[in-house]
This record gives C-alpha cells, structure tokens and sequence, in this order.
C-alpha cells in the first residue's frame, strides 16, 4: 500500500469526504460514520432513549421515499455488498465493500439512505423486538454482562453509564417521534464523515462523490461533536469497588476496569505498544505469565480512547479452581507495573510485532476503512499507512513510559465477578497498589 494516493474533502455542506485510493485494489468499502453513539443519549431507564442510537442503527436500512426495506438490501445484494453496521459510545458505522466495478451505483444507494431515509411504523414495530431479544441474548452472554456490568457500576450516573443497546424499559418505550427527534439532531451530512478505500481512481471518485453528495443543507444545525463529557474524580488512596453476582455456569469471569486521563494522537501510538506489551498478544506479560500456563482461557488488556478520558481494563475467565491464582497474578501486575523494564530492544519488538499485525490487518479494505474512519472521528485528522508507519517508528522508551504512568497510576479501580464464583473466595487488594 505504499503507493496508495489518499485526500481529505471537505463539502459546502460540511460533509467530510476521507478518500484513499489503493492501486491495483478489485474491491473498496463505503463507511459513514456518524458522531452519535450511547454517549449522546439522555436518561436511564424508561422514558429515555437509552438504546436509541443502536436502535437506528438497524432501522438504517429499513427504506428510503422510493424503495422498501426489502429493495434496499435486494439492490445491494445484486452488488455483491457485504453490508454491515455498529454502534459505539461516541460512534455509529454504516459499511458496505462492494466490487469496484460497482462502486457508484453503492454510492448511490448510499446517498438516497443518507438524505432520504424513512421510519416505517411497521418495520419500527418488528425491529423493536428483534432488539428486545438481542438484549436478552447479550444477557445470557456472561462476558458481555461482566464488561457491560463493570463499566456501568463505574460511571453510574453518567453517559458512560448507558447500555449501547438499551434496556428492555427503555427500548421498549422508544418512540417514533423519538426517534425522528433523534434523526433530527444527529443524522445529517455535516455530522458524518464519509471514507472510501480501495481499487479506485481517486480524482474521478472524488468528483463523482462531490457532486452527488455537495446538496445545500436547508437548515444548518448545531451539532454537540463531542460528547458530554465524563471526567472522572480525583482518585485516592484504597479508591476500590467490587461486587459479584453468582451464575450457573463451568467458569468464573472478572472484569477490572478503571478510568484514565484522555489521550490525544500522539498518546495513542505508545498505547498500543503497551497493549502489545501487556495484555494483546502471545509475547505479551499476561500472555506469557496467565493464559499460556493453561490458568485462564482468556486474559487480556485494553483500553478505550474517549475524548477526555479513556478507559483501561483486565477482563479474564477462569476455571474455579484457578480464580484465585489469576487474580493474585493480574494484582501482581498492577502493582509493579511501573517497575517492568521496557528497553529499547523491547521497544524494537514490539514495532515489529504491531507493525506486523496492523499490516495484515489493513490489507483488506473493510478493516483499513474502518480503522480510519474511527480514528478520524476520535483524533479529527485523516491518518494514511504512511503516518502510522511514521509515527510508531518514533515512539521511544520515555513515550511509552509516559503513557504507562498514565494507565497505571492512581487507579479509582472497580471490579465485578460472576458465573461460578468460588465460595472461599474474598478478593484482597494489595495495600501497595496504586489505588
């Protein structure tokens, strides 16, 4: 890809254009991201639109003034679309990869969605349940109710609080003025980034999407780009939170979750050597001290950058019997983890090991697309192979330091169990931690 050609448009309209043409390429990927995710939503429970930006999210493609639900996914099927859709905290993305060949009749369709879309009462209705029982499932999901669970007891009482997919009260009481109210305020072309990745020939894409998508907004609206913001308190010493809930199940899950100062780009390179280091990889510390000794199945780090914090995390499932031990090992990390001696030697490999993965990774365009779609909505600025290539090959010892001070200093730390929860088991906090 090092020859790719890449450009940032941006239309009268305020619609960002992030085209990134890759020569030789047989297929490109559509996505539309838009700034509307949980974090946006108002109020818990029911009576708020907690869940509603999942919730249009599968009415996106229920119908336009001139084609059903049904045209609609016919006409990119005929395509050869593979078509798909998430929602985030701060986020929703719609995506299609379709043979180049095909690429403006996809636009097309894209655009009567994006301007025209429409909210039919039936297929509102038959929806509705469709998530009433994904939620249902996502419960029964013991590591989806773990990470929800945790996360929701941490920053209870606010945005993060939501549930991306709602409550059974609060979906159920979505309405359709609700939802075009939602539309209303969110949906429109200057709040959304469009990218395109693949076989194409950038000037001419560039002027074909210019002039189907360049149409006067009649009404210009403010947008809130960012979301409500969710700084955390000052944590302080012994600053801990643990509760449990016991299930029939073989396996015990855990989740750690804490809060940490935002990042901004240039936070976000070292961040991923240290996942890499830590906890996302088979040479990582959790890797090598947990899962490869056959104590947890599952044992990973991570973190989520969200404007002005960010959120970091150990989440891990284990047999009963081994619970303890996991939990003693992860608390042995997080007390020495400022006294683990990152070299440059380390830093070395882990280049080459990040580097590695991400290039596998964005040789298909759904990933690459998506990638930089999402960090265009967090970071606000386009970012081609070139510059991430650039900016890990400067990351230095003291970088990746730095960030690990932030991640893993003063933690406001809370922890959440369930499945099969050994009954000796009193989870103690090492009084030298740094919480």
């Amino acid at each position: 890809m090092n020859n790719e050609q890449s450009e940032l448009v941006t239309l009268d309209n305020n619609l960002k254009l992030q085209l990134v043409s890759i020569p030789g390429g047989k297929t490109a990927l559509f996505a539309v991201g838009f700034h509307a995710g949980s974090m946006y939503e108002k109020g818990f429970g029911s009576g708020s639109n907690d869940g509603i930006s999942h919730f249009l999210e599968h009415m996106f493609f229920k119908g336009t003034p001139t084609k059903t639900a049904k045209q609609v996914n016919e006409a990119f099927t005929r395509l050869g679309a593979d078509l798909n859709a998430f929602t985030s905290y701060d986020h929703t993305v719609y995506y299609a990869k379709v043979p180049t060949r095909n690429l403006r009749h996809a636009a097309e369709i894209w655009k009567d969605l994006l301007v025209n879309d429409v909210l039919n009462p039936e297929e509102f209705k038959a929806e509705k349940q469709v998530i009433l029982q994904e939620i249902q499932l996502y419960a029964d999901m013991p590591e989806f109710d773990t990470n929800y669970t945790v996360r929701q007891k941490q920053f209870s009482g606010t945005a993060l609080e939501h549930n991306i997919l709602g409550t059974p009260e609060s979906v159920g009481a979505i309405t359709l003025n609700m939802m075009t109210d939602y539309i209303t305020q969110y949906y429109s072309l200057d709040n959304a980034v469009v990218t395109l990745v693949g076989g194409f020939d950038l000037e001419g894409e560039k002027q074909y999407l210019t002039s189907i998508f360049n149409e006067a907004i009649s009404e210009p609206r403010p947008h809130p780009i960012f979301p409500p913001r969710v700084t955390p308190e000052k944590s302080s010493k012994n600053s801990i939170s643990y509760s449990s809930k016991k299930l029939d199940k073989p396996l015990t899950y855990v989740a750690l979750s804490w809060a940490t100062p935002g990042i901004n780009s240039s936070d976000f390179y070292p961040l991923l050597l240290l996942n890499t280091f830590i906890g996302n990889s088979r040479t990582s510390l959790l890797y090598r001290e947990i899962t490869s000794k056959g104590i947890a199945s599952v044992c990973r780090f991570g973190f989520e950058a969200l404007f002005d914090i960010s959120i970091s995390g150990i989440f891990f499932i284990s047999p009963p019997k081994e619970t303890k031990n996991v939990f003693h090992k992860v608390m042995d990390l997080l007390v020495h983890v400022h006294d683990l001696e990152i070299t440059p030697q380390t830093v070395n490999d882990l280049k080459e090991e990040t580097l590695g993965s991400y290039t596998s990774e964005i040789e298909d365009p759904t990933n690459y697309g998506i990638d930089l779609l999402q960090k265009y909505i967090k970071f606000r600025h386009p970012l081609s192979v070139a510059d991430f290539l650039e900016n890990i090959s400067k990351v230095s010892v003291e970088d990746i330091q730095t960030v690990k001070n932030k991640c893993f200093e003063n933690l406001n730390l809370t922890m959440y169990a369930t499945g099969s929860i050994p009954s000796d088991w009193d989870p103690q906090f090492p009084k030298n931690g740094p919480w």
